[in-house]
């Protein structure tokens, strides 16, 4: 590569940082018109989120329009108000929404789809393309770029650019990722911030899934569009759209809408026939529609709240590991926005593992009077996590010696944690917040009638003011965050019947890097300085077993993987450290065949000193990619091979 292509490469690398322009607050009017076509169906394309309509109608052809107003806050965050929709879809139901977001990519990021696809056009991905640049005229340059490694968070393509600038005038993309091959074509604006926004943009794209095939054809125009009333809102006018339409249809879709566009076209003259397709659209369309896939809305005047269910029967939210067999989660969050400065927050989360007919769940509802502080009153209930104590087995051992205490069915020390927790938390500064609450457990054995045979209590109840702070030394964006918790259990309060004192304190810290890199660094201890004779449960805040383990993004760092549940509880003590490195282009990744699926892959290394644990450590690799997760570990205690495991976990669809 010579000293022209060279200067032509670093002005675009250089093109967003030399022009500071700033999309934020750019606002432009947006017609986006769609083509669908189901070439392969099967039932199993009922569990892939916003495909249900398709799944359920024997139509093969969708078509549909938009048209939008666009309020820019980053290139691929917005707020769009939608105007006009008309289309063939039922309901005029939004589909394969992951694509949208290629409409408006990031050429200039280092990714350029949300936090995938490694862009050719960042300084920091070079190393990962081959490049070669072609002048065009004096003031233009072809740049074509090609993956060093053929890999789904790479891409290849070429992109017509001004050699003075380093500006993208036109680019085409080609790649695959999350299932969706995809070819791009856009042209970009001219100037300003308006140069980091497609004005015309063309994908092509075939979305394959167990013997299911869709493709889609999606093109949108930004540039000189009519300004319409802001008054109109979610319009299903065709007449409407047909005057504000940039340019006229292509026939094909005018040939389908002549089929499917007349609402008489789908309408049945006989009374019966019309209550029956009533029904079936109201338990088919609209019922089945919400359990197969996520539920979500607005609500209120101007959409100040929002709720958000996953899937209630769909099996791609099923996870497993070695020692907790098959589990079910799915995730409840709503919110509402009283003011800028005060929200109502629901998170809630539900699990039930099949291996021990377990279901658990918790549910924090926090609400939030000063968002400038962080100043919030949470209230958290929950119950189902099955807890053990070492004292009340090592008891029954010694007044019941005849009985056979380490057969697997007579594990009597397990008991279900029911809990409520209030908090209240303020930050002094950017640097400090201080956190006050109590907790209330209780803990009732699982085997009750066995604890009423031999007079003992069959619930134990404890009541535990508590204080925590806080330390963030570099700010709450960046840096590690130190945290010291102290609880203070008291014996007398109402039904509590323990009396205990527990400190503990943690360190995180989550350091990003380009490309898609990060390290994950967790480290902490805990001690009970204070236990009372009935004080039986060894319950620690940062050190306990996460019976509703989330996917990849969610809980798969900072966790010991193949520990058994009776230490968590067993030790007065703990210390521990966990370190994980993620990278997108590592190990597998770099094989010929699998590799070019591979997506993300980590390494783990954990380690933990705590009663009859001198040490206990875990090493492990995973990955992911567009079907599953699944992560392999080995663990040694006391310097000795203590087991290996794995988790598996169905990453499909977790960004549409």
């Amino acid at each position: 590569m010579d000293q022209n292509d060279t200067i032509a490469l670093n002005r675009v690398f250089n093109y967003r940082s030399v022009t500071q322009t700033d999309i934020n607050g750019t606002t432009m009017n947006v017609y986006m018109r769609y083509h669908l076509r189901t070439d392969k169906k099967n039932k199993l394309l009922l569990t892939v989120p916003s495909m249900y309509v398709l799944a359920r109608k024997n139509n093969r052809e969708f078509v549909g329009e938009t048209y939008s107003k666009v309020k820019f806050l980053d290139v691929q965050e917005y707020d769009a108000a939608l105007q006009v929709a008309v289309g063939t879809v039922p309901r005029y139901k939004i589909t394969m929404p992951t694509v949208r977001l290629y409409l408006t990519p990031k050429l200039y990021d280092v990714t350029l789809i949300g936090d995938h696809l490694l862009s050719p056009f960042h300084f920091r991905n070079r190393s990962f393309y081959r490049y070669g640049v072609t002048p065009l005229t004096d003031q233009r340059v072809e740049i074509v770029f090609r993956p060093t490694k053929y890999n789904t968070q790479l891409v290849s393509g070429k992109a017509i650019v001004d050699y003075d600038t380093g500006r993208i005038i036109s680019v085409e993309l080609s790649g695959e990722y999350d299932m969706i091959r995809f070819q791009l074509q856009a042209e970009m604006g001219d100037s300003g911030e308006l140069s980091l926004i497609p004005k015309r943009c063309d994908i092509n794209c075939v979305f394959k899934y167990l013997g299911n095939k869709i493709t889609g054809t999606f093109h949108t125009e930004g540039d000189q569009l009519k300004e319409l009333p802001d008054s109109i809102i979610n319009s299903h006018s065709m007449a409407l759209m047909d005057s504000i339409r940039p340019e006229p249809l292509p026939s094909f879709m005018q040939s389908i809408y002549q089929h499917y566009d007349s609402l008489a076209a789908l309408t049945v003259p006989t009374t019966t026939r019309k209550k029956k397709n009533m029904a079936k659209t109201i338990l088919w369309d609209a019922v089945g529609d919400n359990l197969v896939n996520r539920i979500k809305g607005n609500f209120g005047n101007n959409d100040q709240g929002y709720y958000r269910i996953s899937p209630i029967l769909n099996p791609l939210y099923l996870g497993y590991s070695d020692r907790k067999g098959i589990y079910y989660k799915m995730k409840l969050n709503g919110s509402y926005a009283f003011s800028d400065n005060q929200q109502l927050r629901v998170n809630a989360r539900m699990g039930y593992r099949f291996k021990f007919h377990e279901f658990y769940y918790s549910v924090p509802v926090r609400f939030t009077y000063n968002n400038d502080r962080n100043g919030y009153l949470e209230i958290e209930v929950g119950r189902g996590n099955r807890i053990t104590s070492s004292n009340i087995r090592q008891q029954l051992k010694e007044d019941y010696p005849e009985i056979d205490w380490d057969s697997n069915n007579k594990r009597l020390d397990y008991f279900k944690d029911s809990y409520i927790k209030v908090r209240n938390n303020f930050d002094i500064s950017e640097l400090w917040s201080v956190m006050v609450g109590y907790t209330y457990h209780r803990r009732t054995a699982v085997d009750k009638q066995f604890f009423r045979t031999i007079d003992m209590p069959v619930a134990y109840h404890s009541m535990a003011p508590m204080v925590q702070t806080q330390l963030r030394p570099w700010g709450k964006k960046r840096g590690p965050i130190f945290t010291l918790n102290y609880e203070q259990g008291i014996k007398g309060i109402g039904k509590a019947n323990m009396e205990y004192g527990r400190l503990e304190f943690d360190a995180i810290w989550l350091r990003k890097f380009f490309r898609l890199r990060s390290l994950s660094l967790r480290g902490g201890s805990g001690y009970f300085f204070q236990k009372g004779h009935e004080a039986y449960f060894l319950d620690f805040e940062n050190f306990r077993e996460d019976y509703m383990p989330g996917g990849w993004n969610d809980s798969w760092t900072g966790e010991f993987l193949l520990l058994n549940r009776d230490m968590y509880n067993s030790s007065r003590y703990y210390v521990r450290g966990n370190m994980t490195y993620e990278s997108p282009l590592m190990l597998m990744s770099r094989l010929p065949v699998v590799g070019k699926v591979i997506e993300m892959e980590r390494v783990y290394v954990s380690g933990l000193l705590a009663d009859k644990l001198h040490p206990y450590t875990e090493w492990g690799y995973g990955f992911t990619n567009r079907l599953f997760s699944i992560g392999a570990f080995v663990a040694t205690r006391n310097f000795k091979y203590d087991g290996i495991g794995c988790r598996v976990g169905l990453e499909l669809f977790r960004d549409w």
